[in-house]
C-alpha cells in the first residue's frame, strides 16, 4: 500500500524530545538505533490508523508530564522523500501522548536524515495488511 502526503512543520519538538526518548526506546527496540534526531511530519492524503504496530514500547519515563511514562508505537515502512527518490527504510513513530493522534492524517516518520522541505510530496509504503473502511472518503487501518 502506498499513501502520499505533504511534508509539513508542526510543533518543532521532535529533535529535543527524541534525544530524551531514544535512549529508552533503543533498549527494547534496537532496530531504531542511529536514526536522525528529527522526524518528517506528513499530512497524508487519507487517514491511517495503526492498530497493529510492529513494536509497542513499555511506558517510557522520558518526561514527568506523562506520569509513569509514554508509550510509543513503531510501524516499519519505506519512504520516498520526496516522491520519485529512492525508497529508504523508516518507521512511523506514534507517541500515545502526542496531540497529532487526534488527526489520523498526521504521522511522524523516523529514519535517516532525509532531504525534504516543507511542501514536498512524499510517499510511504506499508507492507502489512491494510483494510480500507467503507466510509465516504478513504480511511485505512493497519491490522
Amino acid at each position: 500500500m502506498k499513501i502520499k502526503g505533504e511534508c509539513q512543520t508542526w510543533l518543532k519538538a521532535a529533535a529535543s524530545n527524541l534525544s530524551k526518548q531514544l535512549p529508552f526506546i533503543e533498549k527494547e527496540f534496537p532496530e531504531i538505533s542511529g536514526c536522525y534526531l528529527g522526524t518528517v511530519n506528513l499530512l497524508l492524503d487519507f487517514p491511517l490508523l495503526v492498530i497493529s504496530p510492529d513494536h509497542r514500547t513499555n511506558p517510557i519515563p522520558w518526561d514527568p508530564r506523562f506520569g509513569v511514562g509514554e508509550i510509543f508505537d513503531f510501524l516499519r515502512i519505506e519512504i520516498e522523500a520526496p516522491v520519485g527518490t529512492s525508497r529508504v527504510p523508516a518507521w512511523l513513530y506514534i507517541g500515545h501522548g502526542s496531540v497529532h493522534r487526534a488527526d489520523c492524517r498526521k504521522h511522524e516518520v523516523l529514519g535517516p536524515k532525509l532531504n525534504v522541505k516543507i511542501g514536498d510530496r512524499c510517499c510511504i509504503i506499508i507492507k502489512k495488511k491494510i483494510v480500507e473502511l467503507p466510509y465516504m472518503k478513504k480511511f485505512y487501518l493497519v491490522v
